[in-house]
Parts: structure tokens; C-alpha cells; sequence
């Protein structure tokens, strides 16, 4: 009985019978949704029993601390198209740190704008580059960015509403500019994923002025029993760092930030060629010609079936490491891979080569080395768990370290000195703003398993030159070391 008088008292104000229809829409978003969306397969969305409170929030404050794919991306695509309707006047901004993340997530909105027949009318202006920026009939705008290097890119912004994705990434300083960019009395709404850093997203999933929500991986209805097996085998068990971020959506125990992002961000030279390949099985594979004389070192983190392979070739042109090529192989095998690395050599003649000497590793270096006494001269299998012997104490003593950590002090120096330059790449910028670690109760550093095969390629690469140049006079200083047994 309600309705209908409501739909009187809208006709009674001047409105039509579609105006009263569409005012009504905009009371529910889950109603709005369902009229004007589509799911993937092309039935009219229709929201989960755990979705629907966060979905038809009016907080001024909310933080989502969940496990992956339960849904926080349709949430933001909703709530774009709903404010483009019910917002006019306004402005909202969809920040992330990386480009890597906001690029899918605008693509899917901006699809939505250009493709549902009831919105594509209001769109007037879309730009891609050097952000994204839609800008809507009725004086609705929405922009896409990235924080870039410290936050500069939030500065000068002003909005009535801020959607943070991916928001266990942002940098301190990223945060401290968004802070800024929002308008008295706006929204912030902020979706994260926690990796185990006590950083600005860990706090605001305490504060208590904010609607909180946690969503588990579990509450997907495809969420399925072996799909758990596969990521309790994948993350190391259920009780291991990375289950309980990304499935259970829970901080667990404190990690660390392994690389400073800011430190990387200052080391990316956006005018140096982004020269990255992409290889699968069946692909062909030539090395770039016309290779300038110089030094070149290759860092390869060999993986087959899921995992990837990464290779990555950096120049030395003191007193800096130049990436100049990364090569992703995806399903390739060993035999393949082995020659993708000759064809390499015949380009570039290489002065040393870096290899994680992980079962698939070892098998292709122990091949390599088999061609030839230049190839076992070239080629360093590196064992990541062993140890380094370092130079002796005044007392005779020989210190030890673990290789793994002391490859990531050489990329850590090599950040903060400014002396690693890198293009713009944002599957490499990813990676190290997600590489954490933590601390266990020998006082040994722990690597969270994930998606850090770029930088253990890094790792090798950085590694192997600073095993043929630590003499060199123009060598940072540091202590001489020989490998352990592997």
C-alpha cells in the first residue's frame, strides 16, 4: 500500500510516471543494479545476502578488510553507476596505488557507461590518459588515478567522494595527500585486502567511527572445498601468512614491507623503453637486435606449469643497473627455456648470468654449464635457502648469510641510493608494493609466498653483478663473499 502512495505523491510533484520509477530505483541500489545490470551471463545482477548492507550504506566512512573474490570490485562498479545517477554536481574519485589494479576496475565501469542504453547518453567526455576522467551530462565526474611517486597525483584534487581499491598497497604519503583531496562532510570508502603490514589501512579497520565488514573467501557461493585445499596448498598451509590475508581477509600476525615503494617509485625512469615480452608454449622467441656494446647481467627465476618464468637483463652503466628487457614465459619448458637464454646470450653476451637453482633451475643451469667451460664461467646457480661465507673477522671468524636476504639488501641499497633505474612496469611495481615479510622466533626473516617472480629475477640479476664487480673500484663497498655448498 505504501508504494503506490509514494508514487502518487511523486506524480503530484510534476514528475512522469518513468521519473516517479527511476526516483524509486534510486532508493535501492540493489534494485538499481538489478535493473540496469548485467552479470556475466547476461542475467540481471542480483546481490548476495552477505553484500546487501554494505551496497545500500549512506556512511560517511567504510572499510572493507576481505578475502579475494567476494565481490568488492562489482560493489565499486555499482556505486559508480548509481552515483553518476543520483550525484549530479558532484565529483568522485577511484584511487589505487598501482596501475595494474586500477586499470581493470576503470575499464569495467567505463564499459558499463558506454554500453547500458540508459547511461551511454550522459557520458560526454571520456579520457583514458594521462588519468581517467569521465565527465556526465547532468555534472557528475568521476576520476580514475594513480597515487604515482609519493601521492602527487591526489594533489590539487577535490572531491565529494573518494573509493580506495586495493588500499593495503597505498603509501603512507600516498594516504597522507588523499586525506587531503576530499571535501568536508565527503565519503571515503576504502576495500582492502590485508597483507600483514600495521600501516594506515590497518588502522582504519580499527577505527571505530567507520562501518567495518569482513568478508571471507568462504562466503562466495563458488567457493568450494577443493578450491580451499588448492589455496591452503598453495599459500602453505592454513595457518601460513598469506591463507589468512587473502582467504580468511584478516591482518594475522604483524609483517613488514620488504622493499620501500617510495624508494622504488623514485627509482622508475618513465623515458626508458619498457621492453617486456610475454612468451607461452608454441611462441616464437627472437632476442632484440642491434644491442648496444656494454655490460649486461641476466637474472632468470625459473618456474613451469602455474608458476612463470621470469628473465630480466640489466646493463651496467656505473654506478648504475639499467633494466633493459624482461621476458615473461608462461607454460614453457625446460628444453625451451634453455634456448630462450642462448638466444639471449647471442644478444646481449652476457658477462654473467643469475639462475634460482630451485628444481627447474637447477636442471637448466647444470645444461648450460654442460656446453662449455665460458657457460660454467657465466653461470651462477643460486640457492636461495644456502649461505654466504663472507670475508673473514680480525678474529679469523667467518660470518655467514642467508643468500635470499642478502640479494634483497643489494636491491634494497641499490633503491635507496638511487643507483637501480627502471622502466615503468606495472607488473614490477606490483610486486614490490605486495613483498612482505615477517620474523620468526629463530630471528630468521620469512618471505611471504606469492607473486614475486619478477623480483627474485631481480634478485639473481643484481646478485650476479655484484659477484663479477665487487672488486671493481667503482663497486659499492661491502664485504667479499664466496657461495656455499649447494
Amino acid at each position: 500500500m505504501f508504494l503506490p502512495r509514494l508514487q502518487e505523491r511523486l506524480k503530484a510533484c510534476g514528475l512522469s510516471d518513468e521519473e516517479a520509477a527511476l526516483w524509486l530505483d534510486l532508493q535501492s541500489r540493489e534494485t538499481f543494479a538489478r535493473r540496469y545490470l548485467r552479470d556475466r551471463d547476461g542475467n540481471p545482477w542480483r546481490v548476495r545476502a552477505y553484500q546487501r548492507q554494505s551496497l545500500e550504506s549512506r556512511a560517511l566512512r567504510k572499510v572493507h578488510c576481505d578475502g579475494r573474490d567476494v565481490g568488492k570490485t562489482s560493489e565499486i562498479e555499482i556505486i559508480a553507476c548509481w552515483a553518476m545517477v543520483a550525484c549530479p554536481d558532484t565529483e568522485m574519485l577511484i584511487a589505487t596505488q598501482t596501475e595494474n589494479h586500477l586499470f581493470p576496475l576503470m575499464s569495467r565501469i567505463a564499459r558499463r557507461f558506454e554500453t547500458i542504453p540508459e547511461f551511454a547518453p550522459s557520458l560526454v567526455e571520456m579520457r583514458r590518459s594521462p588519468s581517467w576522467f569521465l565527465r556526465f551530462s547532468n555534472g557528475f565526474a568521476l576520476w580514475g588515478r594513480i597515487a604515482g611517486p609519493r601521492g602527487i597525483n591526489f594533489q590539487g584534487m577535490h572531491v565529494h567522494w573518494q573509493i580506495v581499491d586495493e588500499a593495503q598497497e597505498m603509501t603512507e604519503t600516498a594516504w597522507g595527500e588523499l586525506y587531503q583531496a576530499l571535501n568536508g562532510s565527503g565519503r571515503r570508502w576504502v576495500y582492502g585486502v590485508p597483507n600483514g603490514l600495521r600501516n594506515t589501512f590497518y588502522r582504519m579497520t580499527q577505527m571505530a567511527n567507520a562501518e567495518q565488514y569482513n568478508w571471507p573467501s568462504s562466503l562466495n557461493p563458488e567457493f568450494t572445498p577443493e578450491k580451499d585445499a588448492e589455496l591452503a596448498l598453495l599459500y602453505g598451509g592454513r595457518a601460513a601468512p598469506g591463507y589468512i590475508h587473502r582467504v580468511l581477509g584478516q591482518h594475522g600476525s604483524p609483517m613488514h614491507a620488504v622493499f620501500s615503494l617510495d624508494d622504488y617509485l623514485q627509482c622508475v625512469d618513465p623515458a626508458l623503453p619498457a621492453r617486456e615480452f610475454v612468451v607461452q608454449e608454441g611462441d616464437a622467441f627472437d632476442a632484440p637486435a642491434d644491442i648496444p656494446h656494454g655490460d649486461y647481467y641476466l637474472g632468470c627465476d625459473l618456474g613451469y606449469a602455474r608458476d612463470p618464468s621470469e628473465f630480466v637483463v640489466y646493463q651496467h652503466l656505473p654506478p648504475h643497473l639499467v633494466c633493459a628487457l624482461r621476458v615473461r614465459l608462461e607454460g614453457v619448458n625446460y628444453a625451451r627455456q634453455q634456448q630462450i637464454i642462448e638466444s639471449l646470450d647471442a644478444a646481449y653476451d652476457f658477462r654473467g648470468i643469475g639462475i634460482d637453482c630451485g628444481n627447474n633451475g637447477r636442471a637448466v643451469a647444470h645444461q648450460l654449464m654442460a656446453r662449455g667451460a665460458a657457460w660454467c664461467e657465466k653461470i651462477r646457480a643460486i640457492e636461495f635457502g644456502a649461505t654466504l661465507a663472507l670475508d673473514p673477522l680480525p678474529d679469523g671468524s667467518r660470518p655467514r648469510r642467508r643468500a635470499k636476504e642478502f640479494m634483497t639488501e643489494l636491491i634494497q641499497r641499490r633503491l635507496a641510493d638511487r643507483t637501480l633505474v627502471l622502466p615503468h612496469s606495472p607488473d614490477r611495481e606490483q610486486q614490490y608494493a605486495s613483498h612482505t615479510y615477517a620474523v620468526n622466533a629463530a630471528g630468521q626473516i620469512i618471505y611471504e609466498k606469492g607473486s614475486d617472480h619478477i623480483i627474485d629475477a631481480d634478485r639473481c640479476a643484481v646478485f650476479r653483478h655484484y659477484l663479477d664487480t665487487v672488486d671493481a673500484p667503482d663497486a659499492a663497498p661491502g664485504p667479499g663473499i664466496r657461495i656455499g655448498a649447494f
